[in-house]
C-alpha cells in the first residue's frame, strides 16, 4: 500500500500538488485545498493544529469521534470527524471528514492509515 504521509504538508506548494495530481483522488483534492484552490490558506502552525486534531480524534479509533482546532493568529478553524474505523493491508484506518473553516466550510473527506512509525499518512 503507498501512502502519502500527512508529514509532507511542509514541502513547498507546487512540489506538493504536483506530487498529488497523480495522485488518487481524495488525495488530489486535497493537493487542490492545500494549493489555496479551496478558498482558504494555511499556515505551518494551521496545518499543527489540523494534524494534532486529526491524530486526537483517530486515538482512540472510535466512529462519531470528534475534535476540533483553532487558530486565533489567522481566524482558521476546522474539526475532524471519525466516520468508519477498518483496516487496509494490516494497518488500522480511519475515514474522516476534516473541515476547515474561515468565511465558508471546506469539507474533505478521506482516508487515514497508522504506519508503522507512528504518523497518520492519507491513503490511496
Amino acid at each position: 500500500m503507498r501512502l502519502s504521509s500527512i508529514a509532507t504538508f511542509g514541502l513547498p506548494v507546487a512540489t506538493l500538488v504536483a506530487t498529488l495530481a497523480v495522485a488518487t483522488p481524495a488525495q488530489a483534492q486535497f493537493g487542490l485545498f492545500l494549493g489555496g484552490r479551496g478558498g482558504v490558506d494555511l499556515t505551518d502552525e494551521d496545518w499543527d493544529l489540523f494534524r494534532k486534531a486529526l491524530a486526537d480524534a483517530l486515538t482512540p479509533m472510535e466512529v462519531g469521534r470528534r475534535t476540533e482546532w483553532s487558530n486565533p493568529k489567522t481566524g482558521v478553524r476546522g474539526d475532524v470527524v471519525v466516520q468508519k474505523v477498518h483496516e487496509r493491508d494490516g494497518a488500522p484506518c480511519g475515514d474522516v471528514q476534516a473541515n476547515f473553516i474561515r468565511r465558508t466550510v471546506q469539507p474533505y473527506r478521506l482516508t487515514f492509515c497508522k504506519m508503522a512509525d507512528g504518523r497518520w499518512a492519507i491513503a490511496p
